[in-house]
């Protein structure tokens, strides 16, 4: 899947319900067989969502419902702590679409590239993304929303001289939309672009590798 920006939104796009939560991740499903999925700042399907896409800030309660509703930090002051790391870059223009990347049009520039992955696929990804690299940790797996995972983390990575990939799904809150067993795989998409193209050079040619696939 991918990301872009638009100031027109697309013909037949999903969009969420307005004044009604809902997870992205429920969606999933449908973006995976076609559908695109439209965010703006009037639409995000959460609060949550829409401050880890760029649409707004987070509001002065979030980090008391991160530790006493969801019990995902241990105090208020962990959770407001999380909240202010975020620092999400604003949306650029008025939608962001997430989509299959052959659904996305061929002239809209693609900010980021979502795998949906294997621990097998996992482990050739991981491999991959470090093998055109001195350093050895350029794939991360840090502590964060779905949507973060997904989106703001890895749109991050683009100013980077060094982009790293993001393991995501780790979020509890989402899994219960997502397969058992299946994970995230996030980076830029000009990082996704290197990757590729290293492949053929790689152990993904050698028979260690092949093996496994068998």
């Amino acid at each position: 899947m991918g990301w872009y920006f638009c100031n027109e939104k697309p013909e037949n796009v999903l969009e969420f319900e307005k004044n009604k939560w809902t997870c992205m991740f429920q969606k999933i499903e449908q973006i995976a067989n076609g559908k695109l999925l439209c965010f703006s700042s009037q639409l995000s399907g959460c609060s949550g969502a829409a401050c880890y896409l760029g649409f707004k800030a987070p509001s002065e309660q979030a980090g008391s419902f991160l530790a006493e509703k969801e019990k995902f930090k241990n105090c208020t002051e962990y959770g407001k702590a999380f909240y202010n790391e975020i620092q999400a870059v604003k949306a650029k223009e008025k939608y962001l679409i997430l989509a299959r990347i052959q659904d996305i049009p061929q002239n809209r520039n693609i900010e980021v590239v979502n795998l949906w992955v294997t621990a097998l696929a996992l482990t050739g990804l991981v491999t991959l993304a470090n093998y055109d690299r001195a350093t050895n940790n350029n794939v991360i797996i840090p502590f964060a929303s779905g949507c973060q995972s997904m989106w703001t983390l890895p749109y991050k990575e683009t100013t980077n001289q060094e982009p790293k990939a993001i393991v995501g799904s780790m979020d509890p809150a989402m899994r219960k939309y997502i397969t058992s067993g299946i994970l995230l795989f996030s980076l830029p998409s000009e990082r996704f672009v290197e990757l590729a193209d290293n492949a053929s050079k790689s152990f993904l040619q050698e028979k260690s590798w092949l093996t496994l696939l068998n």
